[in-house]
């Protein structure tokens, strides 16, 4: 099987991409599938993994509402290499199996507040490439204007990364599928 199915090239790894390949690895888990993909352009791979990766080790969002917001984006992408990766970063996060179980569904009742508008302005957001007056000000109001603007650009990375994951057919990696399904 290879990384992406729909990809027919071959992939050639400089030793320079195989370093960055390495870092994938540690910071993922073994989620390198991805950064194959990705290396078929090696010079925006290079540029992008630094940009990408950036979200999960340097970020500013607490990693529950990080992971939130990308398994409400996988969702919503129907992404299923999206989804296997971040089930387990969610359940490492703090999330909870019936929470992961409820990201999948429309109805945001029986959410916290704070979870369900979270989860709300992503589906807003995807949908009309804006939040509204009200979902702004409460990002901002609960994170900071720093965090609100990483929220976005967060669920707009992940929901970038989906069309390429999906598009390639990119493959989740044997042992690594998600333990809840995507539905």
């Amino acid at each position: 099987m290879t990384h992406a199915t729909r990809i027919k090239e071959d992939l050639q790894l400089p030793a320079a991409d195989r370093a960055a390949l390495g870092q994938v690895d540690e910071v993922t888990g073994g989620s390198v599938n991805v950064a194959l993909t990705l290396l078929h352009h090696p010079e925006l791979a290079r540029r992008y993994m630094n940009f990408g990766l950036s979200f999960i080790v340097d970020g500013v969002l607490p990693a529950r509402d990080r992971e939130l917001i990308i398994l409400r984006t996988a969702r919503t992408c129907r992404s299923p290499y999206e989804w296997a990766q971040h089930v387990r970063m969610g359940l490492a996060a703090g999330l909870t199996e019936e929470e992961i179980r409820r990201i999948t569904s429309d109805n945001l009742g029986g959410w916290a507040r704070q979870d369900a508008e979270l989860l709300a302005g992503v589906d807003t957001l995807l949908a009309t490439s804006r939040l509204t007056e009200q979902q702004w000000a409460g990002l901002s109001s609960r994170y900071g204007t720093k965090a609100a603007v990483e929220a976005v650009m967060l669920a707009g990375h992940y929901f970038m990364l989906a069309g390429l994951l999906n598009s390639t057919d990119t493959q989740i990696e044997p042992g690594l599928e998600a333990p809840i399904p995507l539905g």
